[in-house]
């Protein structure tokens, strides 16, 4: 499975229907390889739930459980390296959370509206959303990041589809509140109810569309600058790689 770090990256936006533009997709496609996880000085990769690669204080390296001896200039790039993966994990969690207050927000504009006379309907769908969001930000925190346990969820939910199925059911009884009452007002000559409609619905539309898509536009930013954070950390790993030849089977950008 291929684990983009821009799908890392965006994927609660696109999981819970606040999906930006991913402008630098095909730039970006790199795999990663194992789970991060941030242990107070440690940083440890791990592969099916086994430790392979722990960096001490940023200066010391165990392989698999063995130590491995470094050089200073190695020492250096080592720590060169665990410092920008130190930066990884908040930068991706911020994406997360951010995306999701976004998604929370729209949703609940738009139940606002659609479902005003259903308002028990519209906590349902809150609190659905809500949740999505929740599962998926277990894979990703401050001090851990699973690609590989994102993607799977993802694929295994089928988020779009689900959310798809919130939103059309929130239109759906919207549509069979309101229009018999403005197929009747238009039938019967009341021009004005149905004017008055019609503008409320354009007006909505436009204060969605302000209000979101700066919001939006941030979030994409900041999945842009982790994607340029990613690929720092490709080349110090590439660096290191280069000092020290027996990291080379435990890169953890591929």
């Amino acid at each position: 499975m291929n684990n983009t770090i821009k799908t890392l990256a965006i994927a609660v936006m696109m999981a819970t229907g606040a999906g930006v533009a991913n402008a630098k997709s095909q730039t970006c496609d790199v795999d990663m390889a194992y789970d991060v996880n941030l242990d107070g000085n440690e940083i440890v990769f791990t592969k099916d739930k086994q430790q392979s690669v722990v960096i001490k204080d940023s200066n010391s390296l165990s392989l698999d459980g063995k130590t491995q001896s470094l050089s200073a200039k190695q020492t250096q790039l080592l720590h060169e390296y665990a410092q920008q993966i130190r930066e990884l994990l908040p930068a991706a969690s911020d994406i997360a959370e951010d995306a999701s207050l976004l998604a929370l927000d729209a949703v609940r504009d738009v139940t606002s509206v659609l479902l005003e006379h259903n308002p028990a309907k519209a906590d349902e769908i809150i609190a659905r959303v809500d949740t999505i969001a929740a599962e998926l930000k277990q894979h990703i925190s401050d001090s851990h990041l699973r690609p590989e346990a994102i993607g799977e969820y993802l694929e295994g939910a089928e988020f779009e589809k689900e959310f798809e199925a919130l939103m059309e059911e929130s239109v759906t009884e919207f549509v069979e509140v309101n229009i018999p009452s403005m197929i009747a007002a238009a039938m019967s000559g009341n021009e004005e109810k149905v004017k008055a409609f019609e503008e409320r619905m354009e007006k909505f539309g436009q204060e969605m569309e302000t209000k979101y898509e700066a919001k939006a536009k941030l979030i994409e930013e900041k999945a842009d600058a982790l994607c340029d954070l990613v690929k720092q950390i490709e080349a110090k790993e590439d660096s290191f790689v280069q000092a020290f030849e027996s990291y080379k089977p435990y890169q953890l950008i591929q």
